[in-house]
């Protein structure tokens, strides 16, 4: 019975630890009308804008961006691969796409 009795308190215990070290990773008062959650950085918004341009017919591997400042303005310079979907004769590409961040708003997106 000693058994019994220190093994409920043991689960107990342990369950009251669980409940009270949860945290909400995916807080989402951030959404927009279109599902997508707001991006974070400059950097986010310039891989956002290749994949809605190019993510439905190839699949997209990304580089690491060459990212400038200056004041409000933000610059990002993305480099990425890009693979058919579909079964073509086309091979991988490589592209590059420069984007303009001011206060936190893509501005301007040109292949580089």
């Amino acid at each position: 019975m000693p058994r019994t009795s220190a093994f409920i308190i043991l689960a107990v215990a342990a369950g009251g630890l669980l409940g009270a070290c949860s945290i909400n990773v995916q807080d989402r008062d951030y959404e927009h009308d279109d599902g997508y959650s707001r991006p974070r950085s400059a950097t986010d918004l310039c891989r956002r804008e290749v994949n809605r341009s190019f993510g439905d017919r190839y699949r997209i591997a990304f580089d690491l961006p060459e990212l400038s400042t200056s004041g409000n303005t933000q610059t990002v310079i993305q480099p990425f691969n890009m693979v058919s979907r579909k079964d073509s004769f086309d091979g991988p590409q490589r592209r590059t796409l420069r984007c303009t961040v001011v206060d936190g708003v893509l501005t301007q997106s040109v292949p580089n």
